[in-house]
């Protein structure tokens, strides 16, 4: 099984590793640049309001799915046209709910047609990553892959075809938002097919009693991604009403989060494999030490990597990307790189505790996040802008990832394999040393660089945090069967 993990994994890696990076830095951070802060403030405000409640589309379903098909392959297409129907509904009830509250709370009307269009780009995303708990839990992890940067590769392509040509001379709000949807609009169609090709063509079938019996089998999933999409999300939304100049505070925020949340997706990518994984070995009752360990630090240990080497080199790294970047845009960045620790605690032990079905603990931890959240984002944003923004969201998943950690050690009862902490701790101290020699010698970018990354591969490997040698075997050996296990209990 740590043999399937890996080879999927790198499949996953070096096909994002190709695409996101070269979208986020070739198109994002030039379409910010030439839209400008308070324009971009706009999109980015609404693009994370129509995130909020995102969930209602899928209602846990995903999870859920992802989840039961791992452990029960051969109920495949028991259940599609079902679920099929309810989706759809679910779609309406996300749509008219979104749109009155956008009302309810004066998002800005004069740009409802930024909602419109945001809301079918959270339509298309919801119903690729449906698919994916199809093609993730049959465990064809390739095939995975390409569904997770098919949005991103064909919004690269056109932001290219856009920015770097003479197509077009002056890109405005509608032109970018059009490229944005129309890019998540092609990856729907193409997962679509995948979906045929797995199931075959849906139907509309009403069946109450099984929506029933699927709601209160993916209700506690639902909750805890709402919960976690409202911390996590809800955070520029607060920013842009709280504070006086809140689209530009945003603006700047932004500027930081856009790097945190990629590498949060590529966390993600961690999370879509780790849970279909550790749902088979639970099933199975077999171990999942090292699977949780060999994830945890290759997450942490990069995490570690991205926090020292962006620490050393904030300002001209931001001015490099942005052309507006100010002392706050650097201040955030380091609240929020800080985040990204926890966060990968969160990846591993909230995907472990998923699939062992804990949803009680989660949803708790999960609503604790929100509760402080929105208390510190209330007591800061309106003082410190961005910065108090940031501040929050590094207190809020540093809260949640230390809880999930201490549910799957002490109710749970499973532990890291023996010294994993003391080796990530000595990492991360020995990296903190590198970044206090970098403040007090003020080595150049050019020295910085080569130099931290040469200490992280040789502690990494040193410190066998990552064993090449476990690696190679895993990678190398035969690919292990699965089986398929016993009926599910769901009515048709």
């Amino acid at each position: 099984m740590q043999q399937l993990f890996l080879r999927g994994l790198i499949i996953t890696l070096v096909l994002n590793l190709l695409v996101k990076p070269a979208t986020i830095f070739g198109v994002d951070v030039v379409m910010q640049n030439e839209l400008g802060t308070e324009t971009y403030g706009i999109f980015q405000t609404v693009l994370n309001f129509t995130f909020l409640f995102s969930m209602i589309m899928d209602m846990g379903i995903t999870n859920f799915m992802t989840r039961l098909i791992a452990q029960h392959p051969h109920l495949i297409r028991h259940y599609s046209n079902q679920l099929f129907t309810l989706r759809i509904v679910l779609a309406v009830v996300y749509i008219v709910w979104t749109t009155l509250l956008f009302l309810l709370f004066d998002m800005g009307w004069s740009y409802w047609w930024v909602l419109a269009l945001l809301l079918l780009h959270q339509v298309n995303i919801n119903t690729v990553n449906y698919v994916r708990a199809y093609t993730g839990g049959l465990m064809r992890f390739g095939m995975d892959a390409v569904l997770s940067v098919m949005e991103r590769s064909v919004y690269l392509v056109l932001g290219l075809l856009i920015l770097y040509t003479t197509l077009v001379h002056h890109l405005s709000l509608k032109l970018f938002v059009g490229i944005f949807v129309g890019a998540s609009t092609s990856s729907l169609v193409f997962a679509l097919l995948v979906y045929f090709s797995i199931v075959g063509l849906p139907k509309w079938k009403w069946n109450t009693v099984f929506f029933k019996a699927i709601f209160k089998k993916s209700l506690p999933f639902a909750l805890l991604v709402i919960l976690m999409m409202l911390y996590t999300r809800l955070d520029a939304v607060l920013l842009a009403r709280l504070h006086h100049d809140g689209r530009t505070q945003v603006g700047y925020y932004i500027q930081g989060f856009r790097l945190l949340d990629a590498c949060w997706m590529f966390g993600i990518l961690f999370g879509s494999l780790l849970l279909p994984v550790f749902s088979r070995l639970l099933k199975e009752k077999s171990s999942v030490s090292g699977i949780m360990t060999n994830a945890f630090n290759i997450l942490v240990g990069g995490g570690i990597l991205m926090v020292a080497l962006t620490f050393g080199m904030v300002q001209p790294l931001f001015d490099a990307i942005y052309k507006d970047a100010v002392e706050v845009s650097y201040q955030s960045w380091i609240f929020l790189a800080l985040s990204f620790i926890p966060m990968c605690f969160t990846i591993v032990f909230g995907t472990l505790l998923t699939a062992n079905g804990s949803m009680k603990q989660l949803n708790i931890i999960s609503f604790s996040g929100l509760v402080i959240a929105i208390g510190l984002n209330c007591m800061l944003a309106p003082f410190y802008g961005a910065l108090g923004t940031a501040i929050s969201t590094f207190c809020t998943q540093l809260v949640v990832g230390v809880l999930q950690w201490f549910v799957v050690r002490y109710k749970m009862q499973e532990r890291l394999e023996p010294r994993a902490w003391i080796k990530m701790g000595t990492l991360g101290v020995i990296m903190a040393l590198l970044l206090a020699a970098k403040l007090w010698f003020n080595f150049s970018i050019v020295i910085w660089v080569p130099l931290v990354l040469a200490a992280w591969t040789a502690l990494i490997f040193g410190l066998k945090i990552i064993e090449i040698k476990v690696l190679l075997r895993l990678i190398s050996r035969n690919k292990t069967a699965i089986e398929h296990p016993d009926d599910m209990i769901l009515p048709e």
